[in-house]
């Protein structure tokens, strides 16, 4: 597998809070030295957990425990630079990729973020880790991705680009054509909370 930094999906960053993590996927984590963790993830998870406490509080109070401790850890965070927005605004104009984001009020189904983390993830040259490769080869054939990985049978949905990022240079997004960076905006891309060592399994 090519060494770089993965952008995580939400069902791959969620599923180290469970009481069985998925154990291929929990030891495909222990390996990466690196992960990127973007705005869309953080509130998918914090939705649910608000959605949680509605009903359970004691189930929503041991989710927040391990998303603080989470955040408290060393993670890059990608900004969302105009660029991404770029991006994402492009995607909300395509037609075929409509239902991503947009539900009819009736429906049960609630709108999901694969197209900003998507945005995010071509907007920086980051690969995706997913347990759930579908809506993503959806928007690869609109908007191609840079990589598209799925840890639990290790397989590349999208093969990944040569030039990935590395710790070091991740400072500004990686362009592979257009749409063009918007002036001269730079992208800071650090943890808040700074230097801890990565622990994705506590509980």
């Amino acid at each position: 597998m090519p060494r770089g930094i993965f952008l995580l999906d939400t069902n791959v960053l969620s599923d180290s809070q469970k009481k069985h993590p998925n154990p291929t996927v929990a030891d495909w984590l222990r390996r990466q030295r690196k992960i990127a963790v973007p705005f869309p993830v953080i509130l998918e998870i914090e939705r649910g957990i608000a959605e949680v406490a509605a009903y359970n509080p004691a189930k929503a109070a041991k989710l927040r425990e391990w998303m603080d401790g989470f955040l408290a850890t060393d993670f890059i965070h990608p900004a969302d630079t105009p660029e991404v927005a770029r991006i994402l605004g492009l995607m909300y104009c395509c037609g075929p990729l409509k239902d991503l984001w947009c539900t009819e009020v009736q429906s049960k189904k609630r709108p999901g973020q694969d197209l900003f983390i998507a945005a995010v993830a071509i907007a920086y040259g980051f690969s995706i880790a997913t347990v759930n490769v579908g809506d993503f080869v959806r928007i690869n054939s609109k908007f191609p991705l840079p990589g598209l990985y799925n840890p639990v049978d290790g397989v590349w949905a999208v093969p990944a680009l040569d030039l990935r990022p590395s710790v070091s240079s991740v400072t500004r997004p990686v362009h592979h054509g257009p749409p063009k960076p918007i002036g001269k905006a730079v992208a800071v891309i650090a943890s808040p909370h700074g230097a801890r060592n990565v622990d994705l399994h506590r509980t």
